[in-house]
């Protein structure tokens, strides 16, 4: 089976300041242009596929109908991020174990942080985007908001608090019980690669699908064998192989 694993979209309302900065149509064309291309059987959702910090679900929803229609389908999997963790919709992870006994554990991976890693941080978290939005009336405090969302969510640009070893070290942890760890939330696409207990590991982070552009992981969850995708609109538009959804 091929899996499509993408994360933090960020899914927004689609004013000026928003960060997910796709057009509804060209999105879902990428999605089933690799979808397609890799003959994909099932499609992940890898958590913060919503911007819920500052939106409701409602508003998402009446302010682009189509792309969540779409997604809210049988074709994905729709796993819950810490930028959508208080959505009724999405599981905590997804675990799958092939015929060869090898497990895929798959999750969005903001339990790496303190501020989203226990209880404590998941309330003072809460808190400050509860006043955030409370104050999202406020245009110079949504200005600065989201000016250091798009600072620090740059296309080259890794956040310096998710540019360290405390990836690696959650992921080495989790991979003891499993044989392939795929995570998101730091918006970095890359794979590493261990031995333990004379069984190769695999720990993959599939990037972002905020601010136009397409990263992800096809997976083969059979020979374990993958594919890591890194597009931007731009390119794809250049290249022509990105058509409008019907």
């Amino acid at each position: 089976m091929n899996l499509l694993i993408i994360s933090d979209l960020h899914i927004d309302t689609g004013d000026n300041l928003g960060i997910f900065q796709w057009n509804d149509e060209e999105f879902i064309g990428c999605i089933e242009k690799f979808r397609e291309l890799y003959s994909v059987n099932r499609i992940i959702l890898n958590g913060d596929i919503f911007e819920l910090l500052k939106y409701s679900f409602y508003e998402i929803r009446k302010a682009r109908p189509l792309l969540v229609r779409y997604l809210l389908n049988s074709k994905f999997i729709i796993l819950k991020g810490n930028h959508d963790i208080l959505n009724i919709i999405g599981k905590e992870f997804y675990r799958i174990t092939n015929s060869s006994g090898q497990v895929i554990h798959i999750e969005h991976g903001h339990n790496a942080d303190w501020l989203n890693g226990n209880f404590l941080g998941r309330f003072l978290g809460q808190f400050i985007f509860f006043l955030l939005k409370r104050t999202s009336n406020l245009k110079f405090m949504m200005d600065l908001y989201f000016n250091i969302l798009k600072r620090n969510e740059g296309i080259s640009v890794i956040p310096k608090k998710y540019n360290t070893l405390n990836y690696l070290t959650y992921a080495l942890r989790k991979l003891k019980e499993c044989d392939v760890l795929i995570l998101g939330h730091t918006h970095k696409l890359e794979s590493h690669h261990t031995y333990y207990m004379n069984r190769k590991k695999r720990y993959i982070n599939c990037g972002s699908c905020s601010l136009g552009r397409f990263e992800g992981i096809i997976l083969n969850t059979e020979t374990l064998e993958y594919d890591l995708i890194k597009e931007t609109i731009e390119s794809l538009r250049k290249s022509n192989s990105l058509t409008h959804a019907g």
